[in-house]
């Protein structure tokens, strides 16, 4: 006969069986819920899987739009994918990519195999407006330049500001994110006027490798996007005089977005999110919720960037 400590042991074995069972059965039931959720809903302008690409010179800056739209879109199983300016283009010329999001326009080598091909340009819509910067460790000897100075620094290898501003000892060495960043496709179509770059450049891998480099040395510039650096002030931003296309006089001014949005600076970019068809599918409401939704709008706008749909009340200056 079956002792009372032994009958107890028993039942207690039992139950943690049952509860076993119960519990893997809840965690299957769950993880299938799970896998549901997320993989599969069928596509609708809010449902269904979307992977994105993403100019890796941007996307810090996206994060949080990003997560926005997964709160906002539970049923969109988003995956972004990062990559230099050039990979992230290739995905949607070669047509692997449905919307990426960069901060540059075609090169002109890819606008040429576009025109071979016969492939119209892309849809896209403006995100935001950000700008491409010049800085400086804090005691590099100019606050100040004009772009004609800066195109005619990159366009030679002589030196050139020193010529300028004998307080240089020596001519600055320029410091650019990889030559396949968007930094340098904006450095060469902007501030170079899309004219051959004869300066000799250190490449680094990214952003924060530039900034690393140029906190070691005095007589160094590093080029990046105002979203990349507005809100580090262990740095000095260079601020740029120019003339605009209605041949006016522009004075330097603090680099900030109120003067961005005036063009009161000379090298406004814009934040694109380029789809590869022209329909209203779940890519086109993806980039559409970046492009106007409000609080995405507000978040560029907080981060020192000029957002693409929204009104922005400038004071205007005595």
């Amino acid at each position: 006969m079956m002792k009372q400590s032994e009958y107890q042991n028993a039942i207690f074995k039992f139950l943690i069986s049952i509860l076993s069972i119960i519990l893997l059965h809840s965690c299957n039931s769950d993880k299938q819920k799970e896998e549901h959720k997320v993989e599969d809903y069928p596509e609708t302008m809010n449902s269904g899987n979307l992977t994105a690409y993403c100019d890796l010179s941007i996307a810090s800056l996206l994060d949080s739009a990003f997560i926005m739209y997964k709160v906002d879109y539970p049923r969109v199983n988003l995956n972004i994918e990062t990559g230099n300016a050039r990979q992230v283009m290739a995905k949607l010329l070669a047509g692997e990519a449905r919307v990426i999001l960069i901060a540059r326009d075609y090169l002109r080598d890819e606008d040429s195999l576009m025109k071979v091909y016969n492939v119209e340009p892309h849809p896209r819509m403006e995100m935001a407006y950000d700008a491409l910067v010049f800085f400086t460790n804090k005691d590099f000897p100019l606050d100040t330049l004009n772009a004609e100075q800066i195109a005619e620094f990159l366009q030679s290898d002589k030196d050139v500001l020193r010529k300028y501003y004998k307080q240089l000892k020596s001519e600055p060495e320029l410091v650019c994110p990889n030559i396949n960043s968007s930094e340098y496709a904006n450095l060469h179509s902007l501030a170079a006027r899309t004219q051959p770059i004869l300066r000799k450049i250190k490449f680094v891998e990214n952003f924060e490798a530039v900034k690393e480099y140029i906190a070691t040395n005095n007589n160094r510039i590093g080029v990046c996007f105002l979203s990349q650096i507005v809100t580090d002030t262990s740095f000095k931003l260079i601020r740029i005089g120019f003339v605009n296309d209605k041949g006016r006089s522009i004075r330097p001014r603090q680099v900030h977005q109120a003067f961005i949005v005036q063009d009161l600076y000379p090298y406004k970019i814009t934040l694109w999110a380029y789809v590869l068809q022209d329909a209203r599918n779940l890519p086109y409401w993806f980039a559409k919720y970046l492009s106007v939704e409000e609080k995405v709008q507000r978040y560029f706008l907080n981060r020192g960037i000029v957002p693409a749909y929204a009104r922005i009340k400038l004071i205007k200056e005595d």
